[in-house]
């Protein structure tokens, strides 16, 4: 069986049936956040839309982000506040706007964080903070949903082996970047997005 390649990295699909310019800001984000994290962890999860949502779909992930970003910001300062070691998060991120044979959009997401600042995803039903319910939290912020715990727990996927750890020092750290690279090119994928209707389909950090 033939293997499909963009810049020698093994990819999912055809190239003909990628996103081009996806795929290269894929590699490039990717490749940034392994130069400012020596030590870095990737979450890939979803975000989807309540059933028989009627608010801003345009905005959302824009705000879901925002969100985030503040409640990271808040560990750290809480952290510096107490005298502990500050851990940079060093937030990276890609995400994808998908659908499939349904009228609800959804989000494919990929986060990149320095691993001595997280060091696991977290359970969303936990009675303690962690990077999942921060997640959810952010989320239900987007959507202005008035229960985090009872309106968000549904909305949020956690992809089946959705994490990726990357130390430079590891000796398959090749083998463990071109296998992240191959499950991220899914995210470049034309054959679910919706063009041509002003929405965005495709976002990174800069």
């Amino acid at each position: 069986m033939s293997k499909f390649e963009y810049q020698k990295l093994e990819i999912l699909f055809a190239l003909s049936e990628c996103n081009e310019h996806y795929l290269s800001r894929i590699k490039i984000t990717v490749d940034q956040s392994l130069k400012r994290s020596k030590r870095l962890v990737a979450f890939r999860f979803d975000l989807r839309f309540p059933a028989n949502y009627q608010g801003d779909t345009e905005k959302v992930i824009t705000k879901f982000f925002d969100s985030f970003k503040a409640k990271l910001k808040a560990i750290e300062k809480r952290q510096f506040r107490l005298g502990k070691r500050v851990y940079k998060s060093n937030l990276t991120y890609i995400w994808v706007r998908e659908r499939y044979n349904s009228n609800n959009d959804h989000f494919h997401v990929v986060i990149m964080l320095n691993k001595d600042a997280f060091h696991s995803f977290g359970k969303l039903n936990s009675v303690n903070p962690n990077l999942a319910t921060r997640i959810m939290a952010s989320w239900a912020s987007a959507l202005s949903l008035k229960d985090t715990n009872k309106d968000a727990r549904g909305l949020i996927h956690q992809a089946k082996n959705g994490m990726y750890v990357f130390n430079e020092k590891d000796d398959n750290y090749s083998e463990k970047y071109e296998a992240f690279f191959k499950r991220l090119s899914y995210f470049a994928k034309d054959r679910t997005k919706v063009y041509g209707t002003g929405r965005r389909s495709f976002g990174c950090s800069r």
